[in-house]
């Protein structure tokens, strides 16, 4: 029943056809105009655009005040969101900001008297509201998507966004720069008021009930805690996150400042420049939507690093360069857009990852530490902005960018010297693997059907048939987590470039058409090392409609050194006369692992001719058999005796 319950649940293969994901992916889209339509009206409340009025300030109260609730409320946000239904808890923070939006002249104008900061009061309500949203949402998207769409998910919920975002920006600022404060402030609550209708309409799955008996929700909150306390890898991605809550704001505080007095631009160039920004962030979440697993998420977020801070060192480069504002504006504006674009790709990547390492029960609540350790961080860093230690602190934006730039550069540094040392091969291995595996699920969409077979330790041969210059590349991102040797043709080895690489992956030159020994007591001295051994048993690439040729060298090597024989089949290859042609190829590739070939009939250490031909005939078999039925290629090819006559070749795949 359980397993009959869950295939009832299981939400469309697409995510255009997945209604549940749609309604909550346009109410999030909504309610993001919401978060920033009225932005550029409060700076209005305060003429923001004269010259004696500090700006940077302003930017770093307003985004204090909104986030402030975040820090307080969060991990009791984050238990609501395990305990009560989260769709309904979105429906009461919407109801909630509609409501305030709507008389927020009033609420500006009763409370700017308190001082510097009470202008920005109300926004501690309508950020009250966005901490019990924010969690709600993060928990009950993995609800109704599939695991796999995770990635994509989040790229797309951020993509449309941070679109949204783009339009209040452009929008505020017109509203702004054309109308009184209040027309944008009921503009606002209508967002609100369309997002509560659409998640009206949405139908989640039954939220999972907690344990019979009392709660406690001080227990329970504790628990959340603990949870992200004594696991190591949620607490590096809420540092990650932590970290880019810091710097963003400061980015982001400072723009309004280099619009006005280095760009020389007003209310319409300050959305404008908070629109490309934006812009970024629709570029990065819609890269990472269309790489999809193609790219880890881990991987994503230490080049995201290096990303975020080459933009911010362009944007604080157009403070210092001796050009016309207009230049510099357009220096400016590729800085932001790269830092978005870089940006979006870490937060999407993060949230995925978060939401795949943290089981349902947990969910809510460690969203919501994620939201008390972002928003945490974005206090200081507004806090630092708004209190100046400096006056005129607007003097001192270039510097303020600088700072971030180099604590993006030594995040990449740490993250990726991290990554790399914790993979399991060495430094220089893993990065080629990574790239490896990349380059195959994206150039040449690699899928694996089913799980890898080949073991993590022993020695073992891995072999398969050969149709493409690709294949070695694909077996061994398929099972990256194993270093597989393959024997590789020595002219490719002398190849440009290829050498560094061919010393890295431990590969094993052999000269065609010839008994090279020296090869072959190699992959035996690897094999009894406890290696893995990559030979295609076919020798070299077959081309469709040829009649394949398996070589005993599997086998023999096999019987010799007792390793076990681990066949593949590849499939979904678009076959190329020429090695070039097959790399630079798009190709729909396929890699399935079988169980290990039994070979104890056959005894070990040397063997007779008719063993060794009955051995290979069997690991062939066990290689086609994992053939698709629809694949052009699958049907078994007759073994080919080879005669006294015809010169014997090196009996090992790989050498093409």
């Amino acid at each position: 029943m359980p397993d009959q319950a869950l295939k009832l649940h299981t939400p469309p293969a697409t995510l255009f056809r997945n209604a549940n994901f749609v309604l909550l992916w346009c109410a999030y889209g909504v309610s993001a105009i919401g978060d920033h339509l009225s932005e550029m009206a409060i700076l209005k409340t305060q003429d923001a655009l004269s010259a004696d009025v500090d700006l940077t300030p302003l930017m770093a109260r307003m985004s204090f005040m909104f986030f402030v609730p975040f820090f307080l409320l969060a991990p009791a946000t984050g238990w609501l969101a395990d305990v009560f239904p989260r769709r309904a808890l979105m429906v009461v923070a919407d109801v909630g900001r509609a409501v305030i939006v709507f008389f927020l002249a009033g609420l500006i104008a009763w409370s700017q008297s308190w001082g510097q900061w009470g202008a920005f009061a109300p926004l501690v309500l309508v950020g009250s509201l966005a901490a019990l949203f924010s969690p709600a949402r993060s928990a009950l998207l993995p609800t109704v998507v599939r695991p796999s769409q995770l990635v994509r998910a989040n790229g797309m919920i951020s993509g449309l966004g941070i679109i949204a975002t783009m339009v209040a920006a452009v929008a505020g600022g017109y509203l702004a720069a054309n109308y009184a404060p209040s027309v944008a402030f009921r503009a606002d609550a209508g967002t609100f008021v369309v997002s509560i209708l659409l998640l009206l309409f949405l139908r989640p799955p039954k939220q999972r009930k907690a344990a019979a008996g009392k709660r406690h929700p001080l227990k329970d909150l504790a628990g959340g805690f603990r949870y992200a306390a004594t696991h190591r890898h949620v607490l590096e991605l809420l540092l990650v996150a932590s970290l880019v809550w810091f710097c963003g704001p400061l980015v982001n505080s400072v723009l309004p400042a280099i619009v006005r007095d280095v760009y020389g631009g007003g209310y319409q160039a300050m959305s404008n420049c908070r629109a490309f920004l934006g812009l970024g962030f629709v570029l990065g979440a819609v890269t990472i939507t269309c790489l999809g697993d193609a790219l880890r998420p881990q991987v994503a977020i230490t080049w995201g690093f290096l990303g975020v801070g080459l933009g911010v060192g362009i944007l604080a480069a157009s403070i210092y360069l001796p050009l016309t504002p207009s230049t510099l504006y357009a220096i400016g504006g590729v800085g932001v857009v790269l830092a978005g674009m870089f940006a979006m790709a870490i937060m999407a990547s993060f949230n995925s990852l978060l939401q795949r390492t943290v089981a349902d029960r947990y969910r809510g609540r460690i969203f919501g530490v994620k939201d008390l350790c972002c928003t945490a961080s974005l206090l200081i860093a507004t806090g630092l902005l708004g209190v100046p230690l400096l006056p005129q602190m607007d003097r001192y934006v270039g510097e303020v960018l600088i700072g971030v730039a180099v604590v993006m550069f030594i995040a990449f540094v740490v993250t990726l010297r991290a990554r790399l040392l914790r993979g399991p091969h060495t430094i220089g291995v893993n990065f080629i693997e990574n790239l490896n595996e990349f380059l195959c699920k994206f150039w040449w969409r690699l899928q694996r059907d089913g799980r890898a077979g080949v073991p993590h330790t022993e020695p073992v041969i891995v072999t398969s048939n050969h149709i493409s210059s690709v294949d070695p590349l694909l077996l061994s991102a398929a099972a990256p987590y194993r270093l597989i040797c393959f024997m590789i043709a020595a002219e490719y080895a002398a190849w440009p470039g290829m050498r560094f690489i061919v010393w890295l992956a431990q590969c094993i030159p052999v000269k065609r058409g010839t008994r090279q020994t020296s090869a072959t007591k190699e992959a035996i001295r690897y094999l009894r090392n406890g290696k893995a051994v990559g030979i295609f048993i076919e020798g070299g690439i077959v081309p469709p409609g040829e009649t394949a040729r398996p070589k005993d060298g599997v086998a023999m090597l096999a019987l010799r050194t007792g390793s076990r024989v681990i066949p593949a089949y590849i499939s979904g290859m678009n076959y190329h006369d020429g090695i070039i042609a097959g790399l630079i190829s798009r190709h729909n590739a396929r890699v399935r692992f079988g169980p290990p070939v039994d070979l104890s009939e056959f005894g070990a250490g040397k063997v007779d001719r008719q063993t060794l031909r009955a051995a290979t005939q069997k690991i062939y078999a066990a290689v086609m058999a994992l053939a698709p039925k629809d694949d052009t290629c699958s049907k078994e090819a007759p073994l080919v005796e080879e005669t006294s006559k015809e010169p014997q070749e090196e009996p090992f795949g790989g050498a093409e």
